[in-house]
């Protein structure tokens, strides 16, 4: 375990002391910082770990988390990861790589378990043109950062707010709606385009072992992150 996730899980046991409301609101601080891909991870997290020991203390004087943050938390916020140092590019693309062959892998073992499963009830085409495939494989990988600040913008906007369940319902919605926007161009691309490239038909394992090296490369990737 490293130091960054040695603080991460004593964050998760130590604000559970926290009152209901206060526990809120530092929650809303802990999302909100940990959703800025551009601060570096372990001084975040030491500063929230800073800031939970000074809530903590608070709590005991019989202060709330308004008394700490004042009445505008997310400028407070705002003000603290300004002067947070920027997070190295490698880790960023990390993050991106994370999502790109978590992906894949997921990808691969749905085909697999459908070229497994799915003979044995009706007649079912198991080839795959090489052409459709690349075209879906760059529309993944190039949508995935774009997919990742957009769902980490609805995260943040729905934070702070006077209201969190109403604020939690309209982020949901709103990623959902990004989740059918992403998936339309994929529909449209199945239904409408047709099969070009050579055509491929492989057993359902090999589909299977190829998810399983992806997720192979995927633990890969986060040991290297690790390592910054």
């Amino acid at each position: 375990m490293t130091y960054t996730e040695e603080l991460i899980k004593l964050n998760n046991e130590k604000r559970e002391a926290l009152s209901e409301r206060n526990q809120q609101v530092y929650e809303d601080f802990l999302l909100y910082f940990r959703t800025d891909l551009r601060i570096a991870e372990q001084q975040a997290e030491e500063l929230l770990m800073d800031i939970l020991d000074h809530l903590l203390e608070a709590e005991k004087e019989g202060k709330t988390a308004s008394d700490l943050f004042g009445e505008n938390p997310k400028a407070y916020a705002e003000e603290l990861i300004a002067h947070l140092p920027r997070e190295k590019k490698k880790h960023q693309l990390a993050v991106v790589a994370d999502a790109f062959f978590s992906t894949l892998a997921f990808i691969f073992i749905i085909q697999g378990a459908a070229n497994g499963l799915l003979p044995l009830f009706f007649d079912y085409n198991q080839a795959i043109s090489v052409g459709n495939a690349l075209v879906i494989a760059i529309y993944v990988g190039f949508s995935i950062p774009l997919a990742i600040s957009m769902v980490f913008g609805f995260v943040r906007q729905s934070l702070f707010k006077p209201d969190q369940k109403k604020s939690d319902t309209w982020m949901i919605l709103k990623g959902g709606l990004y989740g059918m926007v992403w998936f339309v161009p994929l529909f449209l691309f199945y239904t409408f385009v047709p099969s070009f490239g050579p055509e491929l038909s492989l057993d359902w394992w090999i589909y299977v072992v190829v998810g399983g090296l992806l997720y192979l490369i995927l633990k890969i990737i986060k040991g290297w992150d690790k390592s910054r």
